[in-house]
């Protein structure tokens, strides 16, 4: 194989991946500007949550009641019997 042919396709070789990597180092930024883009039209759409108007609830024996709490110990008991792996 003549050198002049290698050295060419040498040169294309190299043409191509800075071509390719050029191509997915643009696509990437517009990517990323498009996402914070987005991010700012969402938040301006809808505001982060604050502590003023996050509800909590008042009472937590709502949330688990007597029988809920002896589901949840046994649980925790036969968990702890099976032992570490």
């Amino acid at each position: 194989m003549p050198i002049d042919s290698v050295d060419s396709l040498l040169a294309q070789g190299i043409e191509l991946a800075l071509f390719g990597m050029g191509t997915v180092f643009l696509f990437l930024g517009m990517l990323i500007i498009a996402t914070v883009v987005m991010s700012k039209i969402a938040l301006r759409l809808e505001p982060l949550p604050t502590r003023d108007n996050i509800s909590y609830s008042a009472n937590s024996s709502e949330v688990c009641d007597d029988e809920c709490i002896a589901v949840v110990g046994a649980a925790v008991i036969a968990h702890r019997a099976r032992g570490t792996r």
